[in-house]
């Protein structure tokens, strides 16, 4: 499903519209961009057309696009969430590198978690980063994401195996730094 509209200061996180897919696209074209990402080759119009429908239909997934400045600049979500037990994953990609470096990322995570906590039944939130995605890293502690631990040596980047990172912040951590 999709995720309402919520304002931040920097960033808008809204539902997705077919029209996005075309732009979408475009991001996973860079290498950079998709360096510390699952998806490493383009998808097509069609393919990703695809996606943003499977998303509006799943029940287990929240979806957004970000906006920044009015322009589209990236997506995040909630996915595998389990309903019966409390939580979900969480991921973002920021695709428009001209938006990279401003706190965007740690908004929206931020934003996304006070949305689980307050308006959901999430008690929990999982997330990875991949070692060297220090911007990664920094947005997710400051939406208060702790490591509980890591994957040796299971990507590959660059020519050579890095770590997996695991991260959580739970519901009553973010209560206890976070005013509802």
């Amino acid at each position: 499903m999709y995720g309402p509209v919520i304002h931040g200061k920097l960033v808008r996180l809204r539902p997705p519209r077919p029209e996005d897919a075309a732009l979408m696209i475009t991001w996973f074209e860079d290498l950079e961009v998709t360096r510390f990402i699952k998806l490493r080759n383009p998808p097509s119009a069609e393919a990703e057309k695809e996606f943003l429908d499977k998303m509006s239909r799943d029940e287990t997934v929240v979806f957004w696009t970000v906006e920044h400045e009015d322009k589209v600049v990236g997506g995040t979500s909630i996915v595998a969430i389990d309903w019966r037990n409390g939580h979900g994953t969480t991921g973002t990609v920021i695709g428009d590198k001209t938006a990279w470096g401003k706190g965007l990322a740690r908004e929206l995570m931020q934003l996304r978690a006070r949305y689980a906590f307050t308006q959901l039944p999430l008690r929990k939130l999982k997330s990875a980063y991949m070692e060297g995605n220090e911007a990664s890293g920094r947005a997710q502690a400051a939406a208060g994401y702790r490591e509980v631990g890591r994957y040796r040596a299971d990507r590959f980047v660059d020519g050579k195996w890095i770590d997996l990172i695991l991260t959580e912040v739970h519901r009553e951590d973010w209560l206890k730094t976070n005013s509802v």
